[in-house]
């Protein structure tokens, strides 16, 4: 392996250490290139997950995340022929690459499949079934009920159909996991004027159609979803190119090939697309027990760590009502101030598990927040998950010595107005545009041009999609409610 790809891995890894990548990502690769499975052995059954790939990167960043193992199919090394390119690194002579899977067997796959609920759309069967087997798999006398979800699951493998409900599933991140599975980013070497992206799916073409109609451009052609035109490849990288990992540089030197004019840039672009498209890797690191999924490892310490905790205050709870029938209301007392303690050392010690949230972090933080700091910005700066930065916010991590405030309940509204990413005054400018017939890509390239980046094609097309099945976007409590009615009428009008 050379250390170009080596130092390349462990920059893709660590841009995915804090959080894993999106489910809908994953799932889009799997769909791609993995396989779920349950067979038939001698003395029982085998059932798992396995992935597929050339490149090892995206199969470490999983690893990290849900464990597994990442073995090597036959090295073709030793038996062809190797050649050096222009920069030193070598090239398969018939351009045949090695290849590596990662399996995720039934002893570590539950955590990867709770992260993968309801985000599959071709192998969404062959989930469910995975998903059911997990359950009866310590079961005893469960013999005709594996069976079945056995052959279901084969059965699924040799011939799968697509559940049209599924394809509501598509977004960004789906996309972009198919992409990197089964995408190709193509330059021609004799004339830099004829490119293209393409994603390829032989066997499921609808939901190539179902990726030009989320977008808005494109088109298939002979099995293969393909974008000619410069403007809707910027388009397109620009969407997905942050949510790549095997096709992440190409992406980028695909973008700087696409917004160049000089010739000499363009020919390294194209030599960096082509290195990784056919650059050998030699992976040394296979079958090290727990070496290299330190993520999936911290999340058992803290599931058990939880379990032990809930535990504990479930039966001294049990003790506390046993004992205030028995003597009255001292022990009452004290079994509450025993609970109240416990769970306060069960925060610090499930906030040491993953990883230590100090009092000082949560001291920055807040500080920061104060500060008029996006999340985002306290992420990079801290190195702290997203989610971990909203809970702090929230009241929801507190200091060691501090006591949580009673929260009060939200109504369904403030909840949702909360969660709401962008203006009440963006919605309806949205809703505008659908009315005059804009597609959701116009509005999006709107936004992006007056630098509105915090709106996605996915907020917009949910925009729509809560207005076609009639859910309210805009409530009675916010300022343009009248207004917004009056828009709904001449939407539902034009959307007859």
């Amino acid at each position: 392996m050379t250390s170009t790809i080596e130092t390349d891995n462990q920059i893709h890894l660590h841009r995915f250490k804090n959080e894993p990548p999106h489910a809908s990502y994953i799932a889009g690769f799997i769909d791609g290139d993995g396989c779920i499975f349950i067979r038939k052995i001698t003395d029982g059954y085998q059932s798992g997950i396995q992935i597929s790939q050339s490149r090892t990167n995206v199969l470490q960043v999983f690893l990290y995340h849900f464990g597994g193992s990442i073995t090597s199919s036959k090295n073709r090394n030793n038996k062809t022929e190797n050649i050096m390119n222009d920069e030193n690194t070598y090239i398969h002579k018939y351009n045949v690459r090695n290849e590596y899977n990662l399996l995720i067997r039934s002893n570590e796959y539950q955590v990867l499949l709770e992260y993968l609920n309801n985000s599959f759309i071709i192998k969404e069967k062959q989930y469910n079934c995975l998903y059911k087997f997990n359950k009866l798999t310590n079961l005893p006398n469960k013999y005709e009920e594996k069976n079945e979800l056995y052959k279901m699951c084969s059965e699924n493998n040799i011939k799968t159909t697509i559940i049209e409900s599924n394809l509501y599933k598509l977004n960004i991140e789906y996309i972009a996991g198919l992409f990197d599975a089964e995408g190709c980013l193509f330059i021609n070497k004799n004339k830099f004027t004829c490119f293209n992206i393409s994603i390829a799916q032989k066997n499921h073409p609808q939901i190539l159609y179902e990726i030009v109609n989320y977008l808005g451009f494109g088109k298939v052609y002979n099995f293969n979803y393909q974008i000619y035109k410069k403007s809707d490849c910027l388009k397109f990288i620009q969407l997905v190119k942050s949510h790549l990992i095997v096709k992440y540089n190409q992406a980028i030197a695909f973008e700087i090939f696409l917004q160049t004019n000089d010739n000499n840039i363009k020919e390294q672009m194209y030599t960096i697309c082509n290195r990784e498209k056919h650059e050998i890797e030699l992976f040394t690191d296979l079958n090290k027990n727990d070496n290299g999924k330190e993520g999936y490892l911290d999340v058992l310490r803290l599931r058990n760590i939880k379990e032990q905790f809930c535990k504990e205050i479930h039966n001294k709870q049990v003790y506390k009502n046993k004992s205030a029938k028995m003597t009255g209301e001292g022990n009452h007392n004290y079994g509450k101030t025993f609970s109240e303690e416990t769970k306060r050392k069960m925060s610090i010690s499930i906030r040491k598990a993953k990883g230590g949230v100090s009092d000082e972090i949560i001291i920055q933080v807040r500080k920061m927040i104060s500060d008029n700091y996006k999340n985002i910005d306290i992420q990079q700066t801290l190195t702290l998950p997203r989610h971990t930065i909203t809970r702090i916010k929230n009241g929801e991590i507190i200091c060691s010595y501090e006591e949580k405030k009673e929260r009060k309940s939200l109504t369904q509204e403030q909840v949702n107005l909360s969660k709401r990413k962008i203006t009440s005054d963006d919605i309806i400018f949205i809703i505008e545009k659908f009315i005059d017939k804009w597609k959701p890509m116009q509005i999006l390239d709107y936004f992006i041009e007056h630098n509105k980046n915090n709106i996605t094609i996915d907020i917009i097309k949910n925009i729509k999609r809560n207005l076609t099945s009639g859910k309210s976007v805009i409530y009675k409590s916010e300022e343009r409610y009248n207004y917004y009615l009056e828009l709904l009428k001449q939407f539902t009008e034009t959307n007859i």
